[in-house]
Protein backbone atom coordinates (compact mmCIF):
# COMPACT_ATOMS: atom_id res chain seq x y z
CA UNK A 1 0.00 0.00 0.00
CA UNK A 2 1.31 3.20 -0.86
CA UNK A 3 0.76 5.90 2.22
CA UNK A 4 0.80 9.24 -0.30
CA UNK A 5 -1.98 7.58 -1.74
CA UNK A 6 -3.67 6.79 1.06
CA UNK A 7 -3.45 10.74 2.29
CA UNK A 8 -4.78 11.59 -0.89
CA UNK A 9 -7.80 9.30 -0.94
CA UNK A 10 -8.41 10.94 3.09
CA UNK A 11 -8.13 14.30 1.17
CA UNK A 12 -11.00 12.92 -1.29
CA UNK A 13 -12.91 11.88 1.16
CA UNK A 14 -13.19 15.12 2.97
CA UNK A 15 -14.12 16.97 -0.59
CA UNK A 16 -18.11 17.54 -0.94
CA UNK A 17 -20.04 15.44 -2.94
CA UNK A 18 -21.78 18.20 -5.12
CA UNK A 19 -24.51 19.02 -4.26
CA UNK A 20 -23.49 18.24 -0.97
CA UNK A 21 -21.56 21.36 0.90
CA UNK A 22 -19.98 19.45 3.54
CA UNK A 23 -19.10 15.54 3.08
CA UNK A 24 -21.19 12.80 4.75
CA UNK A 25 -20.26 12.01 8.14
CA UNK A 26 -19.59 8.56 7.20
CA UNK A 27 -16.81 10.36 4.60
CA UNK A 28 -15.16 12.13 7.26
CA UNK A 29 -14.70 8.59 9.37
CA UNK A 30 -13.71 6.77 6.59
CA UNK A 31 -11.33 9.32 6.36
CA UNK A 32 -9.94 9.65 9.44
CA UNK A 33 -9.50 5.94 9.68
CA UNK A 34 -7.00 5.99 5.85
CA UNK A 35 -5.13 8.70 7.33
CA UNK A 36 -4.30 6.63 10.18
CA UNK A 37 -4.05 3.37 7.96
CA UNK A 38 -1.40 5.74 5.90
CA UNK A 39 0.82 6.04 8.95
CA UNK A 40 0.11 1.86 9.31
CA UNK A 41 1.55 1.27 5.89
CA UNK A 42 4.08 3.68 5.96
CA UNK A 43 5.44 2.03 9.11
CA UNK A 44 5.09 -1.52 7.60
CA UNK A 45 6.63 -0.51 4.66
CA UNK A 46 9.56 0.96 6.28
CA UNK A 47 10.26 -1.85 8.54
CA UNK A 48 10.18 -4.37 5.62
CA UNK A 49 12.66 -1.89 3.76
CA UNK A 50 14.83 -1.47 6.61
CA UNK A 51 14.64 -4.92 7.78
CA UNK A 52 14.96 -7.12 4.63
CA UNK A 53 15.39 -4.33 1.63
CA UNK A 54 14.49 -4.85 -1.97
CA UNK A 55 14.93 -7.69 -3.86
CA UNK A 56 13.57 -10.16 -6.83
CA UNK A 57 14.29 -12.98 -5.13
CA UNK A 58 11.08 -15.62 -4.05
CA UNK A 59 12.80 -16.03 -0.98
CA UNK A 60 13.81 -12.41 0.27
CA UNK A 61 10.11 -11.49 -1.26
CA UNK A 62 8.46 -14.01 1.16
CA UNK A 63 10.50 -12.83 4.11
CA UNK A 64 9.83 -9.04 3.14
CA UNK A 65 5.92 -10.11 3.23
CA UNK A 66 6.62 -11.68 6.66
CA UNK A 67 8.11 -8.35 8.31
CA UNK A 68 5.31 -6.42 6.27
CA UNK A 69 2.44 -7.94 7.62
CA UNK A 70 3.92 -8.30 11.15
CA UNK A 71 3.54 -4.91 12.34
CA UNK A 72 0.50 -5.39 14.92
CA UNK A 73 -1.58 -2.16 15.67
CA UNK A 74 -1.44 -2.02 19.19
CA UNK A 75 2.35 -3.52 19.63
CA UNK A 76 3.46 -0.61 17.12
CA UNK A 77 1.83 2.19 19.41
CA UNK A 78 3.12 0.71 22.94
CA UNK A 79 6.57 0.43 21.37
CA UNK A 80 7.40 3.35 20.21
CA UNK A 81 6.59 4.99 23.41
CA UNK A 82 8.99 2.94 24.73
CA UNK A 83 12.78 4.80 24.59
CA UNK A 84 11.38 7.63 22.44
CA UNK A 85 13.83 9.78 23.91
CA UNK A 86 16.44 8.12 21.41
CA UNK A 87 14.94 9.35 18.51
CA UNK A 88 15.09 12.66 16.90
CA UNK A 89 12.18 14.93 17.09
CA UNK A 90 10.92 13.78 13.92
CA UNK A 91 10.66 10.13 14.23
CA UNK A 92 9.22 11.09 18.41
CA UNK A 93 6.54 13.05 16.38
CA UNK A 94 5.67 9.72 14.25
CA UNK A 95 4.80 7.74 17.20
CA UNK A 96 3.44 10.45 18.89
CA UNK A 97 1.18 11.33 16.22
CA UNK A 98 0.96 7.20 14.72
CA UNK A 99 -0.70 6.32 18.80
CA UNK A 100 -2.81 8.88 19.04
CA UNK A 101 -4.42 8.62 15.60
CA UNK A 102 -4.84 5.13 15.63
CA UNK A 103 -6.85 6.05 19.45
CA UNK A 104 -9.32 8.52 16.91
CA UNK A 105 -9.65 6.19 14.54
CA UNK A 106 -10.95 3.46 16.65
CA UNK A 107 -13.56 5.99 17.86
CA UNK A 108 -14.22 7.31 14.02
CA UNK A 109 -14.82 3.38 13.02
CA UNK A 110 -16.59 1.99 16.22
CA UNK A 111 -17.81 4.89 18.39
CA UNK A 112 -21.29 6.10 16.75
CA UNK A 113 -22.15 8.71 19.24
CA UNK A 114 -18.94 10.45 18.44
CA UNK A 115 -19.46 13.04 15.24
CA UNK A 116 -16.56 14.81 13.53
CA UNK A 117 -16.00 17.95 11.14
CA UNK A 118 -14.11 18.42 8.33
CA UNK A 119 -12.14 20.77 10.65
CA UNK A 120 -10.93 17.72 12.43
CA UNK A 121 -10.70 15.38 9.76
CA UNK A 122 -8.51 17.31 7.73
CA UNK A 123 -6.31 18.29 11.24
CA UNK A 124 -5.57 14.77 11.03
CA UNK A 125 -4.98 14.17 7.53
CA UNK A 126 -2.32 16.62 7.80
CA UNK A 127 -0.93 15.17 11.03
CA UNK A 128 -0.46 12.15 9.19
CA UNK A 129 0.85 13.10 6.11
CA UNK A 130 3.40 15.90 8.25
CA UNK A 131 4.56 12.65 10.65
CA UNK A 132 5.70 10.15 7.65
CA UNK A 133 7.14 12.84 5.21
CA UNK A 134 9.18 13.64 8.56
CA UNK A 135 9.86 10.22 9.99
CA UNK A 136 10.85 9.48 6.29
CA UNK A 137 13.72 12.07 6.55
CA UNK A 138 15.14 10.25 9.43
CA UNK A 139 18.58 8.32 9.04
CA UNK A 140 18.12 4.52 7.51
CA UNK A 141 19.91 3.55 11.15
CA UNK A 142 16.83 5.70 12.92
CA UNK A 143 14.59 4.15 10.62
CA UNK A 144 15.96 0.77 11.23
CA UNK A 145 15.85 0.83 15.21
CA UNK A 146 11.88 1.76 14.95
CA UNK A 147 11.62 -1.03 12.88
CA UNK A 148 12.85 -3.27 15.37
CA UNK A 149 11.34 -1.37 18.08
CA UNK A 150 7.57 -1.50 16.68
CA UNK A 151 7.94 -4.65 15.88
CA UNK A 152 9.35 -6.37 18.48
CA UNK A 153 8.25 -6.62 22.44
CA UNK A 154 10.63 -5.69 24.69
CA UNK A 155 11.33 -8.54 27.43
CA UNK A 156 11.05 -7.63 30.94
CA UNK A 157 13.42 -9.22 33.60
Amino acid sequence: MNWEALIASSRALVAPIPPASEPAEEALRRAISTAYYAMFHALATNNADCIIGTSNDPLSSHAWDRVYRGLEHGIARVQLREDRQLFSPSTRWFGETFGRLQEVRQRADYDHTRTFDVIVANIWIDRAEEAIRGFMQASIDERTAVAVQSLIRRRRS
